[in-house]
C-alpha cells in the first residue's frame, strides 16, 4: 500500500495460508512495540486515526511516522486488500501507475510504461533521462545504467521510446538482483559518494529498536538479509509524483503471522541470529507485513511500509485494527534540524491519513 504524495519534501523543495485468527483480548500487548498506549477502540471504530511523528531518529536521512486505525472487515479481507489494492486508483495519491509483477520479471514486464499518462510529471522524467550525463547523473541510477541511457540515447532513442527501454531493463535488473539477495551490491551514483538503498533500509528499520525486534524474524529471510526463504506476496512497480517530477519504483511485500512477543530480543550487533523462542508462550498473533520499496529512481532513496494487522472486537463484531508505520529515506531532509525536522514530519502524517482514507474507503 503506497502513499507516495511525500508532501513534506515541499519543505526544502500467503493469503491463503494465514488464517484469520479469533479477536485478541489484549490490544495493549499487540501494540507494545508501537507509539501507541490506553488505545480507545471505539473512538477508532468511529473512523478516528491516532498518528504519531517518528521525531528526531539517529538517522539523519531518515523520516517515520506512525498511524493506528480500524477497518470495518475481518483481517482476511484487509490483508488481502492490502497485498492486491491499486493507489493509483485514487487521483489525489498522485500515484500515476502501480502494477503488480510475475514471481521471476523480465524485460517484457514492464512494457506499461508506455501507456504512463501525459502530464508534466511525467514529462518531467521523460527529460531527465533524455539528458542524464552519466558523469553525473540528475536521476538515482548506478554507474552502468547511467551508461545503458546514454548508449540508447546514442543509437537515436528519445522521449517515451527511451524512458520505456531504459526504465524496463534498469527496473527488471534491479528486481533480480532483489529477488537473487544481491541487495547488498546496489547502489546510486550521487555527489559526494556512492548510496547503497540496503544501508539505507537498515537504518530505517534500526532507528526503532522496539520495531525493528518485532518484524526482525519475519525480515530476516528476505533479501534484506541476503536471504531468499521467504517468497513476496506481491512484487509491483510503479510511477508517483515527487515534488512535480514523476519517480519509477519498484518494492515486494512480505507476510507472516506475529510472532512470540516474549522472544528474547535481536541483537542489534548481530542480526541475522535467529533469537531463542519462548517454548511455551502463545505462538499465535498479528499479521505482520512490510513493503519494502529497495528501488526508487527519484526524489527518496527507499521506502518501507510496515503493518500489524489485528482482529479486534467492536460491539460483537470482527473488525481490524491496523498499525502502519512509514519510514522513507531522503537527501533533503539530512538537511533540516529541529523544529523544520519536526515540522516534516507533521507533514508526513498528513501525507499518511490522506493515503489510509484512500485505502479505507474501498471498504465502504
Amino acid at each position: 500500500m503506497k502513499r507516495h504524495t511525500l508532501g513534506f519534501l515541499a519543505l526544502f523543495s500467503l493469503v491463503a495460508m494465514l488464517a484469520p485468527r479469533p479477536a485478541r483480548a489484549d490490544v495493549a500487548a499487540d501494540l507494545a512495540f508501537t507509539a501507541f498506549s490506553n488505545v480507545d477502540i471505539n473512538a477508532l471504530a468511529r473512523g478516528q486515526v491516532l498518528q504519531a511523528r517518528g521525531g528526531l531518529i539517529d538517522f539523519q536521512r531518515g523520516i517515520t511516522a506512525q498511524s493506528l486505525y480500524i477497518i470495518d472487515a475481518p483481517p482476511a479481507t484487509v490483508q488481502q486488500k492490502l497485498t492486491s489494492w491499486n493507489p493509483a486508483s485514487h487521483p489525489e495519491l498522485k500515484v500515476w501507475m502501480h502494477l503488480p509483477l510475475p514471481p521471476h520479471p523480465a524485460v517484457t514486464d514492464f512494457a506499461e510504461l508506455q501507456n504512463l499518462p501525459n502530464n508534466s510529471s511525467v514529462a518531467y522524467l521523460e527529460t531527465s533521462t533524455e539528458k542524464l550525463d552519466p558523469s553525473n547523473p540528475s536521476l538515482q541510477v548506478n554507474k552502468n545504467e547511467a551508461q545503458l541511457i546514454s548508449a540508447l540515447r546514442s543509437s537515436g532513442s528519445s522521449g517515451r521510446a527511451l524512458l520505456v527501454n531504459a526504465w524496463s531493463q534498469i527496473l527488471s535488473g534491479r528486481c533480480i538482483n532483489f529477488l537473487s539477495g544481491n541487495l547488498s551490491q546496489e547502489s546510486y551514483a550521487v555527489s559526494g559518494g556512492d548510496i547503497q538503498p540496503m544501508v539505507e533500509i537498515k537504518s530505517l528499520l534500526r532507528s526503532d529498536v522496539k520495531v525493528y525486534q518485532h518484524y526482525h524474524p519475519l525480515l530476516a529471510e528476505t533479501p534484506l538479509y541476503n536471504s531468499t526463504k521467504a517468497k513476496p506476496v506481491n512484487l509491483y512497480y510503479e510511477s508517483f509524483d515527487v515534488e512535480g517530477g514523476a519517480a519509477l519504483g519498484t518494492g515486494a511485500v512480505y507476510q507472516s503471522q506475529a510472532q512470540n512477543h516474549r522472544a528474547a530480543p535481536v541483537d542489534l550487533n548481530n542480526p541475522t541470529v535467529e533469537a531463542p523462542v519462548d517454548p511455551v508462550a502463545p505462538t499465535q498473533g498479528p499479521i505482520l507485513s512490510a513493503d519494502i520499496e529497495y528501488f526508487v529512481n527519484y526524489g527518496i532513496y527507499s521506502s518501507i511500509e510496515l503493518e500489524q494487522i489485528s482482529p479486534v472486537e467492536v460491539n460483537g463484531k470482527i473488525e481490524t485494527l491496523v498499525w502502519r508505520n512509514d519510514m522513507v529515506s531522503t537527501s533533503n531532509v539530512a538537511y533540516l534540524h529541529g523544529t523544520e525536522r519536526l515540522a516534516s514530519g507533521m507533514i508526513m502524517l498528513q501525507d499518511v491519513k490522506q493515503a489510509i482514507d484512500a485505502f479505507r474507503s474501498e471498504f465502504k
